[in-house]
């Protein structure tokens, strides 16, 4: 299966609290009236990744040095419902990332637009600074496309801001 790179520590927050804004393409979504939620995007996606472990050579305890599960929930009634947990262990530092936020959500040619009605982000940071982040009001806007992924089964990839792919989601039943 192919999967990008779950980005360092310092980049879970970014993931978790900002997304950006799309390009211009005309892409999936067309044709479908402004604000709605187009057919190929309803529904519950899922992505999912552990990386490499690392191992404390004293206790022989193991962790993987980054784990990442989320979902987004979408609705052919524009509503939506994200969900991440990511958690980063670099010894002796560990930050855990957790995200719940609803809303509506409407799209327009390839962007995605989830308006958070409800929503906190709350990061725990052994070696840094630590917050909880109430989301509600604001706005992640992102690319979207569906893929091929594997067997043919389609994927969702998303695009902040600044670039970084998300994903791909794959669909949950």
């Amino acid at each position: 299966m192919h999967r990008f790179l779950l980005l360092p520590a310092s980049a879970l927050l970014a993931l978790a609290v900002g997304c950006g804004s799309g390009g211009d393409a005309a892409a999936p979504g067309d044709g479908v009236p402004a604000g709605q939620v187009p057919d190929e995007l309803v529904g519950r996606w899922r992505f999912e990744q552990i990386l490499d472990q690392t191992c404390d050579p004293d206790t022989g305890l193991c962790v993987p040095t980054s784990a990442q599960t989320e979902t987004l929930t979408l609705t052919s009634q524009g509503r939506f419902e994200h969900v991440l947990y990511a958690e980063s262990n670099f010894p002796p530092c560990n930050m855990v990332v957790q995200h719940q936020s609803e809303g509506s959500a409407d799209v327009e040619a390839s962007t995605l637009s989830l308006h958070i009605t409800e929503g906190v982000t709350k990061v725990d940071n052994t070696c840094g600074e630590s917050s909880v982040t109430d989301e509600g009001g604001e706005t992640d806007t992102y690319t979207w496309e569906i893929i091929d992924g594997e067997g043919g089964t389609p994927e969702l990839l998303l695009t902040n801001d600044r670039g970084t792919k998300l994903g791909p989601f794959e669909p949950q039943t």
